[in-house]
């Protein structure tokens, strides 16, 4: 199954971000994440970011979001887990 996750920033974080970066391109590398990306406001500034995965259960995808450096260093202000499914169009 296909899950949308979502996971939106604490304010304030920036700094912090940096220092994980390494940790964050590894656990981003993961077969299980199809796509994703960073979620900017109209200013710019980083407030998330927004990912599919491949998983089996939903606790398999909220497990994937919390084995990630953003979540156990409490970086995420909260986090939202639905299953995705396509409707129109298609994903290559």
């Amino acid at each position: 199954m296909l899950f949308m996750v979502a996971a939106y920033l604490k304010p304030d974080v920036d700094k912090q971000l940096l220092e994980f970066r390494n940790e964050v391109n590894e656990h981003f590398a993961q077969p299980m994440l199809t796509v994703a990306g960073a979620l900017h406001d109209p200013s710019g500034k980083r407030r998330g970011y927004l990912g599919f995965v491949e998983a089996g259960s939903f606790e398999e995808a909220q497990r994937f979001v919390q084995q990630g450096p953003f979540f156990t260093e409490q970086l995420y202000e909260r986090i939202e887990v639905f299953e995705y499914k396509v409707e129109i169009g298609q994903l290559v």
